[in-house]
């Protein structure tokens, strides 16, 4: 063969080879580019977060005499719902009652003597101004009614204080309430700060949750908030979320209040809120050089699009107008930058 000819044919033979090889890289390079774009709004969810919470009340008290007396009546029972001002329990006032009319009788035989010397008083003023008694005993006379009048109040006092002795002997309910235990008997001297009943505030009732630190913002955002309890659910308000993070179970407290029904004291349920942010689904989330994002499709590239908040296993909230194309299949083979084929809906 010519020498001619034979490198002709070496050098379409090589051609070939090229041209087989860059078909194979060309057919490569658009499986790896290869994707499937759609609209942000489309694809965008908001979040159901949900806390394990129960339902307390703000004042469980233990109501105790304040005076020492005889226990003649109970008028309450476990169970039983009482208003506020309703008569508990009756102790025995009569030496109370007793102490309330000496208190009396001194105040009022107090106020004859401070009559009297007002009258002497200003008898004297007028006699002094006449020359018929001195000027000594007009202060005389300023000296006993200032003493008089000191004693009616001091009456004044022990009088309002055995009138309240006599009240105590009534333990009345401090707010609508629900007995939970009864502990004092009828029969049984009392004795101040020893508790005779238990009692649960019926009005002031309150949600207390445990959430994550992160959920925080996301629970306050929320405009409905709602708790589960079996079947039933109430509408409810975020009124305070504790500044402090439990070290144990790294979690913080939050408080709520009900927005209408309520229901019994003690319940358990969860908590349930919707977040009113935009969020990408977990599986659209892909991490690039140790950070979080998605992928967004621009002038025929992907664009990876750093999300700040996001963790991994979460759906993350992303602040892009909805109408953003978003890669949401083959965004974990590209690259930033990198040119895309778009095939799919869009």
């Amino acid at each position: 063969m010519a020498p001619a000819k034979q490198t002709l044919i070496k050098y379409l033979s090589k051609g070939a080879l090229l041209l087989l090889m860059s078909g194979l890289f060309a057919s490569a390079y658009a499986e790896s580019t290869h994707v499937s774009v759609a609209r942000l709004g489309d694809i965008v969810t908001f979040p159901i977060t949900t806390a394990f919470a129960s339902v307390i009340t703000l004042n469980d008290s233990k109501l105790s005499a304040e005076v020492s007396s005889r226990i003649l009546a109970i008028n309450a029972e476990v169970g039983q719902v009482v208003e506020k001002d309703d008569i508990l329990i009756m102790l025995d006032a009569k030496d109370y009652n007793i102490a309330l009319q000496q208190a009396r009788a001194n105040l009022t035989s107090a106020q004859s003597k401070f009559d009297l010397s007002k009258i002497q008083l200003e008898r004297a003023n007028t006699l002094v101004s006449k020359g018929f008694i001195s000027p000594e005993a007009l202060n005389v006379r300023e000296t006993d009614f200032a003493s008089t009048k000191s004693q009616v109040a001091l009456y004044e006092a022990k009088y309002e204080a055995a009138k309240r002795s006599v009240e105590k002997c009534s333990i009345r309910a401090p707010f609508k309430s629900v007995i939970r235990e009864r502990i004092g008997q009828v029969g049984e001297i009392t004795t101040p700060g020893v508790s005779l009943l238990r009692l649960s505030d019926l009005e002031n009732i309150e949600i207390e949750a445990k959430i994550q630190p992160r959920h925080g913002k996301s629970l306050t955002a929320s405009s409905a908030i709602q708790f589960i309890n079996g079947e039933r659910s109430y509408s409810v308000a975020v009124k305070r979320i504790v500044p402090v993070v439990n070290e144990q179970e790294r979690n913080q407290t939050v408080r709520l209040r009900f927005l209408k029904d309520k229901p019994p004291i003690g319940s358990a349920g969860t908590i349930m809120w919707r977040s009113n942010k935009p969020h990408v689904p977990v599986d659209l989330v892909v991490q690039r050089n140790g950070q979080l994002g998605v992928f967004i499709y621009s002038s025929e590239q992907a664009t990876f699009f750093e999300l700040p908040h996001a963790s991994e296993g979460s759906p993350a909230f992303i602040s892009l107008p909805l109408e953003t194309l978003v890669i949401h299949q083959g965004q974990y083979r590209v690259q930033d930058g990198q040119a895309v084929l778009v095939s799919g809906d869009q």
